[in-house]
């Protein structure tokens, strides 16, 4: 079950937009972008058109993107869509939107999917050296499927969709879903319940176990997850743009008799971080902090990194409104070709540890002035 990839599990949610004073908040530079009361799904492909969208891709492309759904179907009987890329010995793979209503970087894994389809130098040998998967959005249900819950709620929501739970209910929502980045196993079985002692196949999240069938069948060296967080500042007043977090559940890892692996898991995730952030001090804007993250083992981020697989999480800012929202997917697609750039050319393997070991935590959470 241990070390079938050197991966990178690169949970990712890059935020991008700047901050506005509040009174009771932390004064924040510089004063924007906010929320303007534009941010709605609109302007975010739809269920129909990110399968539309892939399939014009890998028509145009003359063979170089192959798109077909996950393994399994989310409880709505909706495919999950995967795009595959490149025929190298290195498989990469990244996920996107887990939560439903963190929606904009899927855009960015649209944005990675089109330009490793062309014909530049660089996707040409991202391509030669790498298998790249990319998943865009896995809550297919959750960011526009047609349910209603229990409070009358309607979706994008963070959960999937499943009004009912019956045992086992640690990050489930009453009449609504599960939160689908907390179920991944890390056992032998991709049906594994994380929380229910035991072996069992009784994972009751679809989209997870669609997920884990994928690392199994993929072996990825590297698996980077992008997010969506809030609004938050550094001690400076600078409104963070995202924060980032390699595997932590070492309790686990000791119970499960692998420490020595998973700290070499934590080593290569660092690796991986540090080429991210170094991806983006090209942008003034971009300000990354670590994510104060928990040690839950059934997070992709820890799971993929029990499994063998280095792993990040990775949160951009949300919530800002439908203009600033290119940053985000930019970021995305920034630090996302950074990753698949260094490991072609095997840079990734050696690069050094020091940004991510020398990196500041996020700082305090500030509300939008103008509401």
């Amino acid at each position: 079950m241990r070390l079938k990839a050197i991966g990178v599990v690169l949970a990712a949610g890059l935020s991008v937009a700047l901050a506005g004073p509040s009174v009771a908040d932390p004064t924040t530079v510089p004063g924007g972008p906010w929320d303007d009361g534009t941010e709605n799904v609109q302007a975010i492909h739809s269920y129909e058109q990110l399968w539309n969208t892939l399939r014009s891709i890998e028509k145009s492309s003359g063979g170089v993107v192959d798109v077909a759904p996950a393994p399994l179907q989310s409880n709505l009987g909706r495919d999950i869509p995967v795009a595959t890329i490149g025929s190298g010995p290195v498989d990469v793979m990244f996920i996107a939107n887990q939560h439903g209503d963190e929606y904009v970087v899927s855009e960015g894994m649209l944005s990675i999917v089109r330009t490793l389809s062309g014909n530049s130098q660089q996707a040409k040998q991202i391509r030669d050296a790498l298998t790249v998967t990319i998943v865009p959005r896995v809550n297919v249900d959750g960011f526009d499927g047609d349910v209603v819950d229990t409070r009358g709620t309607t979706t994008p929501w963070r959960q999937n969709w499943d009004p009912t739970c019956v045992a086992f209910c640690e990050f489930y929502q009453a009449g609504r879903g599960y939160d689908i980045n907390r179920y991944h196993s890390y056992s032998d079985s991709a049906y594994d319940h994380p929380y229910k002692p035991g072996a069992d196949a009784d994972n009751p999240v679809p989209e997870a176990v669609a997920m884990r069938l994928l690392w199994d069948e993929r072996q990825p060296s590297v698996v980077v997850d992008f997010h969506h967080q809030g609004s938050y500042v550094d001690d400076d007043g600078r409104l963070i743009t995202g924060s980032i977090m390699w595997p932590n559940a070492t309790e686990e890892a000791e119970r499960l008799g692998i420490a020595d692996e998973f700290a070499e898991t934590i080593t290569m995730s660092k690796r991986a971080v540090s080429v991210m952030l170094t991806s983006l001090e090209q942008y003034g804007y971009a300000n990354i902090t670590r994510y104060p993250s928990t040690s839950t083992p059934g997070i992709a981020r820890n799971a993929y990194g029990l499994l063998g697989s280095t792993s990040v999480l990775f949160e951009v800012r949300g919530g800002i409104g439908a203009k600033s929202n290119g940053y985000l997917a930019k970021h995305a697609e920034v630090s996302g070709m950074a990753v698949l750039t260094s490991a072609a050319d095997g840079s990734l393997w050696t690069a050094s540890t020091a940004p991510a070991d020398t990196i500041r935590e996020r700082g305090d959470f500030v509300t939008n002035p103008h509401e």
